[in-house]
Formats: C-alpha cells, sequence, structure tokens
C-alpha cells in the first residue's frame, strides 16, 4: 500500500478498479463453474429419469432389452440413454451385462456388489447413483420394485463423456465473453481513472499558478460532486487571495500617500529653519507645525501596527475572559465628556460583562466614539443592554446620515469620510469585533447615525 500511495491518483485508481474487476471475475467463474457443473449434472438425471419412465409407460407387464444391440452403441453415442434389467440372484448374467460397459472382470464384480447394496438399502423406487470406472464416470438411475427387493431392478444409465462436452462447450464460450468483457472493463476503467484525475490536474495547475501569485483567472469547473466543491472552495480563496491582495496594494498606496504630505512638511521647514527663515513667523510656532505633522505620522504608524496586531491575533484562538463593559464604557466617555465642540453625551448602560480583552474593546469605544464626535452637531447617545441570546452597544450621534451605498462599505480600510483622517478606525473595530464573533452594522436614523455591535454570548 506503500508503494502504491507513491504513484500517480490515476494509476492508483486504475490498479484497484483492476483488483476488484480481477476478483469479481475469478469469483464469477468459480461460481459458473460450480454452477453450470451442478445444472448439467441434475439435466442428465432428468433426462435419465424421463426415458426410464417413458420405457417402463411402454411396456406392459415387463421388458426384455437386447442387450447385445443397446450396449454395442454405448461408445458411440454419448447422448444416449442405456437400460439393462440385473436379477438380485443371477449374478453371472448380470456380470455378462455390466461387461458389456465396464469390460474389467473385476471392476465389474465391485460394481455390481455396490449395486446390490444400494438397491438393498434404497428407500425411493428411484434413486441417483455415480460410479467410477476405468472408462468414464457413470451417471445412472436405479429402479427397484418389489416388497423385498430381490427380483429384477432396473439401471438406466448415460456416460458422463455427454455432460463434461456441454459443461466444456458453454464454458469455454462463456469464459471467452468473460475475458472479453474484462478486457473492456479494465480498458474502461483505465479511461475512467484518466477522467476523474483530468479536472484534479486542472486544479493542480491553477492552484500552483495561485501559487505565483498568478490569481486573477478564475475557477470554474462545471461539475455537482466533491471535486466540484474542492474547485469552489479554490476559488473562494482565490478571491479572498486577490482581495487581500487588492487590500495589500490599496494600504501600501493610501499609507505611502498619507505619509509623503507630512513629510513633505517636515523637510521644507526644517530646510526653511536651517536657511533662518521661519513659516509660521518665528520658531516656535514652525516648530509646532513640525510637531503636529510628527504627531500625524505617529498616530498613522500607530494605527499601521494595530491593525497588522489584530490580523495576527484572529488567526489565533485564545481563550479570553470577560469585561465589565460598563466600568469600561463610563470611564472612556468620561474622558471625551469635556470636548470641545460641546457634544453632550446621554448614557444608559447596564451592568454587564463581555468576552473580550479590555485594551480591545477600549480601541472600539474610542474609534467608534471619535468617529461619532467628528460628525455629530449636538448629541451622542449610548446604550448598552443584553436580552437572553446577545449583547447590544448602540452609539448614535446626530449627525449627518450616510449616503446608502457607503453603509456597506464604510468599514472598509481607508474609507474616509468628509472629517475622516486615516480611514483605519472603523477598520479596526470591524476586525476586533468579529474575533469575538460579533457583528457591527451603520444604522441611518431619523435624524443621525447609528452603530450597533451584537455579540453573541
Amino acid at each position: 500500500m506503500k508503494k502504491l500511495k507513491n504513484r500517480p491518483l490515476a494509476t492508483q485508481i486504475w490498479i484497484i478498479f483492476t483488483l476488484v474487476i480481477i476478483i469479481v471475475f475469478v469469483l464469477l467463474s468459480v461460481y459458473f463453474s460450480l454452477t453450470i457443473r451442478s445444472f448439467f449434472t441434475n439435466e442428465i438425471y432428468k433426462t435419465i429419469e424421463t426415458a426410464q419412465e417413458k420405457l417402463i409407460q411402454k411396456s406392459t407387464g415387463g421388458y426384455d432389452l437386447n442387450e447385445e444391440e443397446n450396449t454395442a452403441t454405448v461408445s458411440n453415442d454419448i447422448r444416449a440413454v442405456k437400460h439393462m434389467r440385473l436379477n438380485y440372484n443371477k449374478s453371472e448374467a448380470n456380470i455378462v451385462k455390466i461387461q458389456k460397459i465396464i469390460p474389467d472382470n473385476i471392476e465389474a464384480e465391485s460394481f455390481l456388489k455396490k449395486l446390490k447394496k444400494q438397491v438393498k438399502s434404497q428407500t425411493n423406487t428411484t434413486q441417483r447413483y455415480v460410479q467410477s470406472t476405468s472408462s468414464g464416470r457413470i451417471l445412472y438411475v436405479m429402479r427397484a420394485t418389489g416388497i423385498n427387493k430381490k427380483g429384477n431392478f432396473e439401471i438406466s444409465y448415460m456416460w458422463d463423456t455427454y455432460r463434461n462436452s456441454l459443461y466444456t462447450s458453454l464454458i469455454g464460450r462463456l469464459f471467452s465473453v468473460m475475458i472479453i468483457a474484462l478486457i473492456i472493463c479494465l480498458i474502461g476503467a483505465k479511461y475512467m481513472a484518466q477522467k476523474l484525475v483530468l479536472p484534479l490536474r486542472e486544479l493542480q495547475g491553477r492552484v500552483k499558478k495561485i501559487g505565483i501569485r498568478q490569481w486573477h483567472e478564475s475557477i470554474d469547473i462545471d461539475r455537482n460532486d466533491e471535486i466540484g466543491e474542492l474547485s469552489k472552495s479554490i476559488e473562494d480563496m482565490r478571491k479572498e487571495l486577490v482581495k487581500q491582495d487588492e487590500y495589500e496594494q490599496t494600504m501600501l498606496q493610501k499609507t505611502s500617500h498619507d505619509l509623503k504630505t507630512p513629510l513633505m512638511v517636515i523637510r521644507s521647514y526644517a530646510h526653511a529653519v536651517e536657511d533662518g527663515i521661519y513659516p509660521k513667523g518665528d520658531l516656535k510656532s514652525t516648530m509646532k507645525v513640525i510637531d503636529y505633522e510628527t504627531q500625524k505620522m505617529q498616530k498613522r504608524v500607530n494605527g499601521l501596527l494595530y491593525l497588522t496586531k489584530i490580523k495576527y491575533m484572529s488567526k489565533y484562538k485564545n481563550e479570553f475572559k470577560k469585561t465589565n463593559i460598563k466600568d469600561l464604557a463610563e470611564g472612556i466617555i468620561e474622558s471625551f465628556f469635556y470636548n470641545n465642540k460641546g457634544i453632550k453625551f446621554e448614557i444608559e448602560i447596564e451592568d454587564i460583562k463581555v468576552i473580550g480583552d479590555e485594551e480591545q474593546w477600549t480601541v472600539v469605544f474610542e474609534n467608534i466614539i471619535e468617529n461619532g464626535l467628528r460628525y455629530a452637531k449636538t448629541l451622542i447617545r449610548i446604550n448598552i443592554y443584553e436580552d437572553d441570546k446577545q449583547q447590544y452597544i448602540s452609539i448614535y450621534n446626530d449627525g449627518e446620515k450616510i449616503p446608502d451605498d457607503r453603509l456597506e462599505n464604510i468599514f472598509w480600510a481607508f474609507n474616509k469620510g468628509n472629517e475622516g483622517n486615516f480611514g483605519l478606525g472603523l477598520d479596526i473595530v470591524k476586525r476586533i469585533v468579529s474575533m469575538y464573533n460579533g457583528s457591527i452594522k451603520a444604522q441611518n436614523e431619523d435624524s443621525g447615525v447609528s452603530f450597533i455591535v451584537i455579540i453573541m454570548k
């Protein structure tokens, strides 16, 4: 089996098919051989019994056979049913009759003794027997009449040669047909093995292309079996890889663009200061601009690092403790309570615990609230509650509604609104919530927008 596993799949399938077909062929050969031999034996006996019965019906009170005429043609006509009448007490006359078919005297005497024992022990009027002789096998039916079974008894017989001739002829033809069928089956098995492996080879070629990042050609194998399911899974994987590649390319482009602007500002201001020029009028104001741009870059880099961290953590199953969301939320809200826009907070929080890391839930609240502060006009309302199956976090702001075409992709990375910074905050929120088997959605209200987080208990 180990050697078989190292062979091509088509060869493995063909070998298995071949072994199964050969085993079936051998079993059928044995079965047909035994069945056909038994069938012909039974038919020969039926022929003998029918011939004997017809002879008895034609006779009127006994019949006298011309033994010399009948036995003279025994060796020439293997299909003829022969008859002879023997007497239980006339051994010499019986031997003479038996020697017509069994010439050897000793063998004839032995057969006669056997016949006498058989007729004596026979319980039915007729009984089937077989005798092996030097000349061949004799199939015979013995008819015994009389209460004491010491009178005459009739024997009707045929040589086994006829049965063997029929058996050999039929079994030879049957084996010829079976061998032809076996060859056809082996060829068919070879074809089917190649046919089954063909889509797998196609998938192998596609997967190799995906391995070298040539994944823009779709995989479409029109099958509804396991191979079709495998191709669909590979196609889903390909789409996800393409999506991930596009995401990485977009992230690289966006990051390069977002870092390029502050770097240009910092460099130009630094060169100006070096030349004794202060774009903001004095050194202190000019350095504040450089510091501000540096902070923007730092915040951008920190966001990217945290996003990478979340991606890494989401790949592994971790055992998280439960966090008291009420204490956490109230502490975060307090830090935003006195904001420069004069936004009011309304909170209604149940004392519940959610599964997850406290630091990550802090990021979730901070990012959503910061996003709300950028768009809210006067109010941010926070509700946290639960039912029998789920826990809910709803953060509402009374800012402008989100266009319907952006509701679905608002959580994509680098998707910034008019007041957005880098477009990473809500992407990080979604990844954290998803890591805890939760979901988040943005929902337009009558006068504002709600971000709703749903967590399974």
